[in-house]
């Protein structure tokens, strides 16, 4: 009986390969998601809508492992979050012909890599053993398989053993829930354990036993006294399986089963377990159905990821790093999406956070509208059927005794970001039926806002820079930048629906003086860097926020230079990246004191915020090194800071898109990763690499743009509808820019261009004809006449002081604007002999029509 079970399990096994390799042929792009890892330190964090699994240290046992439904409880014996990695909550054991009994997964496995799934994979005595955990798309179980093939000669009588200390973790406040009512259904092989808190929305937890079924099951925890490191007083387990012989008592949240059978030679044991948590009256239902059901739903969510990372999406350049990243980075956006209260909402990572965080739906969806509007739309849906007030949610999460929100405050930074997005989203999709509905709360983020903007029309902040720990007033750069950017792109939601017409010239009068005052008044030319103040005090420290001021063009190229510079010189680690701050001395007693955080919460030196190298950063200035023309050095750097194989490759490198870096060269952990599968770190490495390789975004429109050295691409771009670009570069000027059978004479996408064709063939070399290079107005239509004369159709408000970029070898004989002629004409760059100019003036209402005869 033993061996027709060991060699029905080895089947299951073996159908599920041969599924996974059939899904494999039918989607080439599965490959560059399974990277293999052998150097036996490192994060790993897998997971699936419902579950999520942390591991430490490459070990094959989960420290984390974190439930979404019904509510976010998560499986975590840690004391301290910095050393969440000694949580052991399961344990496996086992015994060879009657040998010393051993613990296995005590150390780093080797394993093979992809965004939803990971297997673990190790040579123990006679045995291969692998774990793979992979996870369910509509149901809320994860699923391990534990493998063992006998690959000696010989035959070997097996016992293994395993347990797992369930103790649940409540959401937010983490407060640890040790005990639980259980049963054991022997029909369906399932260990149940009741919770009966509200903290926890009375979940229960359950384990399945689907493969190779167990001898014996316990939930005899003062048996076994398990600890949390992972180990317990191991003995062999016996009694009944029925339901009878434990009954349904309060007992330590704790479960241990054995496994035991004679393995010949070539033999394969494969131990199935599902481990979830639901309702306590779903549990019997969901056992049943998941009998037979748990591996459809495996290949159903490897088939959604696989989907939503290569077919719904094209973003190809021909380098193998670049390209895999951005396969992985797709994923990783699908993978980050848990349930919270019925919907699958964005999170930021598989399994350490339980929150959604609109800050990073936001900051991942600037990169995502490229490709992904139906995406975007349902996110600036969610977090406004959250606001209150019009003031939309910071947070929203379970706690305790129901879903909780919190609101922004006035110097949340999410009102820029919220007002960013949606204004990204209006220029791709031309959705301005949607975008109304959000209006009002567009309009609230911008008021609250402005309550920060001071008589000295810099922005005041309680957080030091981008984060949101501290509370100490001062006027603050990276506020200040996003606050003329926030201005800015309401100035275009409002023209696009002809909307807020009282207050428009206002607020573009404002965002020209706040970026007057942002270099007058916060520009040090000791430090050649944009500095922050605290009550009047300049802010000795230099902090990565400032780096945005050159990626939004906000800075002359002078003082561009010098900060991107310094940045270089004061905040760059070459292997790593761009770090937070310098210098990170936010953990000494008279910075917390000063700042008011609140203990360590900004981390040791060189950790987390205080020091540490993030994503957005690495983006940033990336971004900031391509806005100057830097596009070579910024591929460079992007390569080797943001792609996966860079990233493996670098000090204590490992496959990841992660949080945060810690970047202390002193240390031996130099470089180590947290959080390796962070959302908005595919987010930005997407936006990033979209500018890298030609399309530009200013606060009006989309537009295309040169490289310096021979590029090519291919890449969806969401603009009314879907399109496929072709973008081939050789130098900075247009040649040529096809759209159907129109070559159009710009580089802005015109209006127009929404629905004509699936296909913009976009070719950079030499100058050729005169073009449209720039312009903060909205262009419906660009096109030559008869004449030659360049025709740009274009619409913002009336008042808007307008500003124009033309490209052209000759000078411009004649201006006209709606047929008057202009004057304001002013070349301000000559390369090569290719001449840029300057044309200005102030817009009317309705659709104008800007001619520029040469």
């Amino acid at each position: 009986m033993i061996r027709i079970c060991t060699i029905t399990a080895t089947l299951l096994a073996l159908l599920l390969v041969i599924s996974l390799l059939h899904a494999q042929k039918r989607a080439p792009g599965l490959e560059p998601l399974r990277i293999p890892f052998d150097k036996g330190y490192g994060q790993v964090e897998v997971g699936g809508p419902f579950v999520g699994a942390e591991f430490h240290s490459s070990r094959p046992l989960p420290s984390r492992i974190s439930f979404y439904y019904p509510v976010a409880n998560s499986i975590d014996l840690s004391t301290d979050y910095w050393k969440r990695g000694e949580s052991m909550p399961l344990a496996v054991g086992m015994e060879v012909d009657g040998d010393p009994r051993r613990w296995v997964g005590m150390e780093g496995w080797s394993y093979v890599l992809s965004p939803h799934r990971v297997c673990f994979h190790r040579v123990e005595g006679d045995f291969q053993i692998s774990m793979t955990y992979q996870f369910c798309l509509h149901e809320p179980a994860m699923v391990r398989t534990i493998t063992l093939r006998n690959t000696s000669r010989m035959a070997h009588t097996l016992y293994l053993y395993t347990h797992f200390k369930s103790v649940l973790r409540t959401c937010q406040t983490y407060a640890r829930i040790d005990s639980a009512r259980t049963r054991y259904d022997s029909l369906t092989h399932t260990a149940e354990l009741d919770f009966d808190e509200p903290t926890t929305d009375t979940a229960s937890v359950f384990v399945e036993d689907v493969g190779y079924k167990p001898s014996h099951v316990t939930f005899d925890a003062k048996q076994l006294s398990p600890d949390d490191a992972g180990t317990s007083r191991w003995t062999r387990l016996s009694g009944s399986l029925s339901d009878s012989a434990w009954g349904y008592e309060r007992r330590p949240a704790f479960i241990a089963s054995d496994y035991r059978t004679r393995m010949r030679a070539g033999d394969s044991l494969n131990i199935v377990q599902l481990i979830g948590s639901c309702r306590r009256n779903e549990v019997s239902d969901l056992a049943r159905r998941l009998s037979t059901s748990w591996n459809r739903e495996v290949q159903a969510y490897e088939r959604r990821v696989i989907q939503k990372s290569e077919s719904d999406s094209r973003l190809t350049t021909g380098r193998t790093s670049l390209d895999r990243s951005a396969l992985w980075a797709k994923a990783l956006l699908t993978t980050n999406a848990h349930y919270l209260k019925g919907e699958i909402v964005p999170m930021p990572c598989p399994a350490e956070y339980n929150f959604f965080f609109t800050h990073d739906v936001l900051m991942t969806d600037l990169g995502a509208v490229n490709f992904d509007l139906v995406r975007v739309k349902r996110d600036l849906q969610y977090i406004a059927s959250l606001a209150r007030n019009n003031i939309i949610p910071h947070a929203y999460y379970w706690r305790d005794d129901g879903f909780k929100t919190e609101y922004c405050t006035p110097d949340n930074w999410n009102h820029f970001w919220f007002i960013l997005t949606s204004g990204a989203y209006l220029r791709h999709s031309f959705d301005s039926s949607f975008v109304r509905t959000v209006y009002p709360l567009l309009t609230a983020s911008l008021e609250e806002i402005l309550t920060q903007v001071k008589s000295d029309h810099l922005m005041y902040a309680f957080r030091p820079d981008w984060w949101d720990i501290g509370h100490l007033e001062g006027s603050r750069a990276y506020t200040t930048i996003l606050s003329i950017r926030a201005l800015r792109e309401y100035l275009f939601i409002s023209s696009f629906l002809q909307g807020g017409k009282g207050k428009l010239h206002e607020y573009e009068v404002l965002a020209d003086s706040i970026q007057s005052a942002l270099c007058d008044r916060l520009w040090d030319d000791t430090a050649q860097y944009l500095m922050n103040f605290n009550a009047g005090k300049q802010d000795e420290h230099i902090y990565m926020g400032s780096l945005l001021a050159v990626a939004f063009g906000y800075l002359d190229d002078r003082h561009s230079l010098q900060l991107v510079h310094t940045a270089s010189q004061r905040l760059l680690d070459q292997n790593l990246g761009i770090r937070t701050v310098m210098p990170p001395d936010f953990d000494s007693p008279p910075s917390i004191a000063y700042y008011k955080f609140a203990g360590e919460e900004a981390g040791k030196p060189f950790f987390y915020i205080n020091g540490g190298v993030w994503p957005h950063d690495n983006s940033w200035f990336a971004l900031a090194l391509n806005s100057l023309g830097k596009d070579t050095e910024a591929l460079e750097f992007v390569e080797r800071t943001m792609t996966i194989d860079g990233i493996m490759h670098s000090p204590k490198g490992q496959p990841a898109m992660y949080e945060y870096r810690f970047a202390d060269t002193a240390s031996p952990e130099y470089g180590m990763i947290d959080k390796p599968s962070f959302l908005w770190a595919g987010g930005y490495y997407l936006k990033t690499l979209y500018s890298l390789y030609g399309l530009s975004e200013n606060e009006w429109n989309l537009s295309f743009h040169g490289t310096t050295k021979k590029e090519r691409a291919t890449y969806s771009l969401e603009f009314g509808r879907k399109k496929t670009v072709y973008f081939h570069s050789g130098g900075r000027y247009l040649e040529t820019f096809v759209s159907g059978s129109s070559n159009i004479p710009s580089v802005v996408l015109p209006v127009d261009q929404r629905d004509k064709g699936d296909v913009y063939r976009v070719a950079f070399g030499k100058a050729g004809r005169s073009y449209l290079q720039w312009i903060d107005a909205i262009v419906h239509r660009v096109y030559r006449d008869k004449s030659g004369m360049l025709n740009c159709m274009i619409s913002s408000f009336k008042g808007h002081l307008t500003s124009a970029r033309v490209v052209s070898q000759s000078a411009p004989k004649k201006i006209f604007l709606d047929g008057i002629p202009m004057s304001d004409l002013k070349q301000i760059r000559t390369i090569d002999g290719v001449n840029t100019y300057q044309i200005t003036f102030t817009a009317g209402t309705g659709l104008q029509n800007l001619q520029i005869y040469f």
